[in-house]
């Protein structure tokens, strides 16, 4: 990689660029990008608007992560001496690094209209910190509730949401990554207001053996086998209430080991267990880890667009230890089923609760698609594919057909290609759409 812009090239069809050196100005210029007011501060780092004078004054968003943390630096000793016990190691990372790395992994093979692009990354082996330009969304995070914990969203809105995160989940999985962290937090809105697009890979896995056929973006960093070890997929990272049942599995969930959950054993004698209703079948041993927690992850996003809450939740007076909490969260999305208020979105449509008749009006068709969604065996729960051709989700564009081909990955197109017939696609959408609402901040 170079660290030359090509400028005869759109940003849009541009590779990342790396940097290794990092010049300041008075500490209000980073290289050629001007920074302005922060907007933003996580675990690991700020985020400040910034402009680009390379490209008339483009606005960015620009990650600013420290290379190590001070809780790192033991686990970091403590990994590096045992990797030099056996040669051909590659050198351990700090966690802070390690996530940050992974995310510039993912996102330096993600090309696509509902994927927050990844323009530069300043990387100088000089400097305790590394610098992440990225595409800036003004319209900010999708909102779901008011302050009352009501539904702000109308439904036709929320099928726009949708349909959009499931076209960058498509891409994805495509391209053998899981995202691990999908919730109404990372999704932002461009600055009309009309396209969704997913952020925040930190957290998220690549797997070339999980890639449909050849990716569109070969993978270029060395260090990846050491980023995306499988046994991270193990691990309950992410938002507890997103998480799927495989990723927060305990073998004693059986009843004998959780009296109060509304579990009861298989009669058919196998270690299996399903909810009461009979409604969803946990298995007797921990499913694999696959592209499927984000499709659960993304039942949950919807139902909380729908309903102004999660599917799950701990009642008031649980313990306040909040280990404890967590257990029961967890306890709750393997064993037991979720509930449908009256009525969804703030146009309060009528849902026809939890088991509807089956029939064409809008609740019923809803309550379908999150009980295919929302199934705790992993092989029951649709897959994005499937999830993309459901009549619900189609429902307003006039070409179905002629939408998921366009929409499609495939490596019979270069991604340019991809991205403009894909961008046809969405205009004949948002040319029959309402225009969304703007929504103030709460």
């Amino acid at each position: 990689m170079t660290a030359q812009h090509t400028s005869s090239l759109p940003p849009e069809e541009d590779d990342v660029r790396v940097t290794s050196q990092l010049k300041f100005d008075r500490r209000r210029k980073v290289n050629q990008y001007v920074r302005q007011e922060r907007i933003g501060k996580g675990q690991h780092g700020e985020v400040f608007l910034c402009t680009d004078e390379d490209l008339a004054g483009r606005e960015v968003a620009l990650k600013v992560v420290k290379r190590n943390n001070p809780r790192d630096r033991i686990k970091l000793l403590r990994r590096t001496h045992q990797q030099n016990v056996r040669d051909g190691e590659v050198p351990a990372l700090s966690s802070t690094e390690h996530s940050i790395r992974r995310e510039i992994a993912v996102m330096k093979k993600c090309r696509h209209a509902n994927i927050a692009r990844l323009y530069e990354v300043i990387d100088d082996p000089k400097q305790d910190k590394i610098y992440l330009a990225m595409e800036y969304l003004s319209g900010g995070q999708v909102q779901w509730k008011d302050a009352e914990g009501k539904p702000i969203l109308s439904v036709e809105e929320i099928r726009h949401i949708i349909r959009d995160v499931i076209l960058g989940l498509e891409y994805l999985h495509h391209q053998g990554i899981i995202h691990r962290d999908i919730k109404p937090a990372n999704l932002l809105w461009t600055k009309d207001r009309t396209i969704v697009k997913i952020i925040d890979f930190g957290v998220s896995h690549f797997n070339p053996d999980l890639q449909s056929s050849t990716p569109l973006k070969q993978p270029e960093d060395p260090y990846n086998e050491a980023l995306f070890r499988e046994s991270d997929l193990l691990k309950r990272i992410g938002t507890p209430s997103f998480l799927a049942p495989e990723i927060v599995w305990f073998s004693e969930y059986a009843p004998k080991q959780s009296p109060a959950t509304s579990c009861e054993t298989l009669a058919s004698g196998s270690n299996s267990v399903t909810v009461k209703d009979g409604s969803s079948i946990l298995p007797s041993q921990r499913p694999p880890i696959t592209k499927a927690i984000d499709v659960w992850s993304l039942a949950v996003t919807f139902y909380c667009l729908l309903f102004g809450h999660t599917p799950f939740n701990v009642p008031e007076s649980a313990n306040e230890n909040v280990y404890h909490n967590e257990f029961v969260l967890y306890n709750q999305i393997c064993t037991q089923d979720w509930e449908v208020d009256e009525t969804m979105g703030c146009d309060q449509i009528y849902t026809g609760g939890r088991h509807p008749i089956d029939d064409k009006r809008e609740g019923p068709m809803v309550v379908s698609l999150l009980d295919q969604m929302l199934q705790k065996d992993p092989k029951d729960r649709l897959t994005v594919s499937e999830l993309k051709r459901n009549p619900w989700i189609l429902r307003g564009i006039l070409d179905p057909n002629e939408w998921i081909t366009d929409t499609t990955p495939s490596t019979s197109r270069d991604s340019s290609t991809f991205l403009s017939r894909w961008k046809q696609a969405s205009r004949k959408i948002l040319d029959f759409l309402p225009r969304p609402r703007r929504i103030p901040p709460l």
